[in-house]
């Protein structure tokens, strides 16, 4: 039976709505736009993947065994800040010849006792993360990771990101089968911009 008193009757409540307890809090505190920069009390460095926010149009090529380049369609590429500028994430979305849609999350923030990024990736039809470490090199963003196996083998990833610019960037990935002791440079190449770009 439910309870008859006053209290007993606010507690069920409570219990049986879901809402109750945010409704009984009132309304959400305000949140950060995903596009108003890294929270103020964030590291600085979280500002160093901002030119992943927005939207990016981009252009998509990769490696034949001739060492040419192939056009391998066309993309977006769209970032934003989470947890209140603690954090980004940026998502990867393209169409396949076959209608098939691929996507793909990028979840990226810096972590201050190692310096460096902690980058996870989930795609479609994947239910493994795949974990990243980067950092910047020069002008250059650097992501070294993502084991995985292919026909040669098992490999390692560095995904390098460069020409950053206004509205723009372009990225590489270079492969590794011998963890990383030699590497096959440019497998895949990006060319990403705004589409307000001039």
């Amino acid at each position: 039976m439910f309870p008859r008193s006053r209290a007993g009757m606010a507690v069920a409540w409570l219990l049986l709505a879901p809402w109750g307890l945010a409704a009984a809090a009132g309304p959400p505190a305000a949140t950060r736009s995903p596009t108003a920069g890294p929270h103020p009390a964030a590291p600085e460095e979280t500002a160093q993947f901002g030119f992943l926010i927005g939207e990016k149009r981009c252009t998509t090529r990769n490696m034949q065994p001739d060492g040419t380049y192939a056009d391998a369609g066309e993309a977006e590429w769209n970032g934003r800040y989470i947890l209140d500028g603690w954090a980004i994430e940026d998502e990867w979305i393209k169409t396949l010849p076959d209608g098939t849609v691929f996507r793909g999350i990028n979840i990226r923030s810096f972590n201050p006792e190692t310096r460096k990024w902690d980058n996870r990736w989930l795609a479609t039809g994947s239910l493994q993360w795949k974990y990243f470490e980067a950092e910047q090199v020069g002008d250059t963003m650097v992501m070294i990771g993502g084991e995985g196996e292919d026909f040669r083998g098992p490999f390692v990833d560095r995904n390098t990101f460069s020409e950053i610019r206004e509205g723009g960037f372009d990225w590489r990935k270079d492969r590794s089968w011998d963890g990383g002791e030699s590497w096959i440079e440019g497998v895949a190449r990006i060319e990403c911009r705004s589409p307000t770009a001039g």
